[in-house]
């Protein structure tokens, strides 16, 4: 009897293996077919003349190759014994060699010419398939694909992609590279640089940053020589690094788990937070919250005081989030003594919480702190007036005119200012999913986890800890949504940070309960619950790898007469006064000679005062422009062309014009335009523009 039984379990297993090569063979010959019409249809110009080019003769031999491989994998793998037995002989071999075969087609795409060739998204989706699964078998024990071994090569697939397209920008290409890249990283360099400029040095530059963004960014203007790829290297480590930083503290070791778990889960924090991206300052305050849970109540408090300070001085929206993540960690944490005392864990989570929102206050009512310090030591007014004077002159510069923080007259200030538009939490030409679905995205392979594991394994949560982790992340969600249909958001997820980290400190409190180690035993026995972490690794990255390509970047010699045009133009008006509305980063890295600088009217602050419809704002500025108070301007190519709704920022851009655009080519006129650098030289005009629908102001 149990001869049969046993007779029976292996066929069914048979039975299972067969449909499971079958289920698989289907899924790669699908792939492969709709990869072969797109490489087809890219060079049937080509064969129908009887050309046969380089790139086409490789893209057959790659899928040719993967298409024995994959067939050989799947229903011969005796075949490859021999290749087995070589690459199991050296751990550190089939790891180097896992990293280069996913870095390969990342190589393709974000560096290589063959980039436009191989652009469609089967040929994309037909590489990365099987770079990740032969990266997979080459990490495998086995002579197979294990599903610890596509877990693993999915994650290096992904860290990989997303280091290498954060740090492709990094060269010293003089122009802005997006938007408003040059400006910011004027921004950032008047804190720590302002001997860089003709500027009163015992005044301090107003720019429209605060203070919390411009310290951390503008901390590399303390050594003595910075270049223009030093920045950009350096904004490139600040929106990455920190983030597995932030995970690797939060996700702690734990018992049973072998350490490269929580090395690797700290990786994919970082995949999970780019998703954003979130601006550093919020991470590194986390990051104080996460150390604070390592220490008894006293240094924990101190260090979640310093968060909600650092948190608040970056971001008015972020008054409460190192409160709010520090009483999540707090009230739920099951690790320690007090948990399983539910007095002592109020007491802590009140405190803590206390200690964020009093960190938060005192930076807003810093005059009155201040205050309390002079009458304290006049020492002590010396040191700290000498902060404030740097902290008050950004403050105000980036708040403009508004109203206390958290007044009442600030909520409505802040809710009315600018118009809100909803229609980008659907899909739209700013940002092709949308808002809603866009998040959904990023948090849904999580979610399923969490769910999951709460259902199989009954995570231990009372009716208090439910309630407040449904209240804090419902807050956060609410808060998020509303800042991303303001007015100039909603082109990514960053301004739903708040919601992502507190979504992350869910699942670093149910990896600590238990999680850690039930996601292990699964990857392990191989269940399906596996594929949704694989989802959950590459969901991150999947929208750029199908859109991305190399850094296009104009010719050398056009640039070059580009810089040198502007360079002219800045000396022979040296003596006069010159606006650098826009590429304010000449300045700082002495693109141009060293001239007076003009540090009102700078291109992002105008946007903003555009985009609240802020007429009063712009008097100064039309009034300079009617004197030629300006010998020279420096901006983007200004147009006076209305987008109307639906394109990409097309609202932002209609009121530009309306307050910038208009105005400025109104009493100026240009005199150079560099299309492909994205700069305009704008002189002033003999004669007030007359234009059929135009009405100077």
């Amino acid at each position: 009897m149990e001869k049969q039984v046993e007779e029976i379990r292996v066929i069914m297993r048979q039975r299972k293996d067969l449909i499971r090569k079958i289920f698989f063979s289907l899924i790669l010959l699908i792939m492969t077919a709709k990869s072969c019409i797109s490489i087809y249809e890219r060079y049937v110009e080509f064969l129908q003349k009887g050309s046969i080019v380089v790139s086409f003769l490789f893209i057959v031999f790659v899928t040719v190759f993967m298409l024995v491989f994959f067939g050989i994998l799947l229903w011969k793998p005796t075949l490859l014994q021999s290749i087995f037995l070589l690459k199991s002989k050296s751990i550190l071999f089939r790891r180097i060699a896992a990293g280069v075969i996913c870095f390969l087609p990342i190589y393709l795409f974000i560096f290589h010419r063959w980039n436009e060739p191989y652009h469609a998204q089967p040929i994309r989706i037909f590489l990365y398939v099987s770079a990740i699964i032969l990266s997979a078998w080459v990490l495998s024990h086995e002579n197979r694909v294990t599903m610890g071994a596509l877990v693993s090569a999915s994650l290096c697939f992904s860290v990989l992609f997303a280091l290498c397209s954060q740090f492709r920008d990094v060269n010293n290409y003089p122009f802005s590279v997006g938007w408003s890249e040059g400006n910011r990283m004027w921004d950032y360099s008047v804190l720590f640089g302002k001997k860089l400029y003709d500027w009163p040095q015992d005044q301090t530059i107003p720019a429209y940053i605060d203070v919390g963004r411009q310290s951390l960014w503008g901390v590399i203007f303390l050594l003595p020589r910075v270049s223009i790829a030093m920045m950009r290297g350096w904004n490139d480590f600040l929106f990455t690094l920190p983030y597995a930083l932030l995970g690797w503290i939060l996700l702690r070791k734990t018992e049973g788990l072998n350490q490269k778990y929580h090395f690797a889960a700290g990786l994919w924090a970082m995949l999970f937070l780019i998703q954003g991206p979130i601006y550093t300052p919020l991470i590194l305050a986390a990051v104080l919250v996460a150390i604070g849970r390592r220490f008894s109540a006293v240094p924990a408090i101190l260090l979640t005081f310093l968060a909600g300070y650092y948190a608040v001085m970056s971001r008015s929206t972020w008054v409460a989030a190192p409160a709010a993540f520090a009483v999540m960690l707090a009230f739920i944490e099951q690790r320690r003594s007090y948990d399983l005392h539910p007095g002592k864990r109020w007491l802590r989570s009140v405190l803590v919480g206390f200690a964020g929102l009093s960190g938060a206050v005192c930076f807003l009512k810093k005059d009155s702190v201040m205050n309390f310090l002079h009458k304290i030591a006049e020492f002590g007014t010396i040191i700290a007036q000498g902060s404030q004077d740097s902290i008050e002159a950004v403050s105000q510069t980036a708040a403009g005119n508004a109203p206390a923080m958290l007044s009442p007259e600030w909520f409505q200030y802040f809710l009315t200012r600018q118009p809100l538009l909803w229609n980008r939490l659907w899909p739209n030409e700013t940002y092709q999913p949308g808002i809603l679905l866009g998040l959904l995205m990023a948090i849904l392979p999580l979610t399923i986890i969490l769910i999951v594991w709460t259902i199989q394994k009954k995570w231990n949560l009372d009716t208090w800890q439910r309630l407040l982790l449904i209240i804090g992340q419902s807050a956060f969600l609410g808060v998020g949504i509303l800042i991303s249909v303001k007015i100039g958001g909603g082109s990514n997820l960053h301004n739903l940070d708040m919601f992502l980290l507190g979504l992350l400190i869910i699942a670093a409190l149910a990896w600590e309960a238990g999680m850690g180690r039930w996601l292990a035993e699964n990857i392990r026995a191989e269940k399906w619950i596996s594929l949704f972490v694989i989802a959950a690794i590459l969901l991150p990255v999947f929208q750029d790898a199908m859109h991305i390509e190399p850094k296009k970047y104009p010719a050398a010699e056009t640039t070059m007469d580009a810089v040198e045009k502007i360079q002219q133009s800045v000396a022979a008006h040296a003596d006069g006064e010159i606006l650098f509305m826009d590429q304010r980063q000449m300045l700082t890295f002495g693109l141009v000679p060293k001239v007076s600088l003009i540090a009102d009217y700078e291109k992002k602050w105008m946007m903003d005062e555009a985009m609240a419809d802020n007429g009063q704002f712009f008097q100064p500025y039309i009034e300079d422009l009617k004197s030629h108070r300006f010998d020279l301007i420096i901006s983007e190519p200004l147009w006076i062309k209305f987008q109307g709704e639906g394109l990409d920022f097309s609202e932002e851009n209609d009121l530009f014009v309306k307050w910038v655009s208009i105005p400025t080519l109104c009493y100026y006129e240009p005199q150079e335009t560099f299309l492909d650098q994205g700069v305009q030289i704008l002189v002033p005009r003999s004669q007030v523009l007359q234009q059929e629908g135009v009405v100077c102001p």
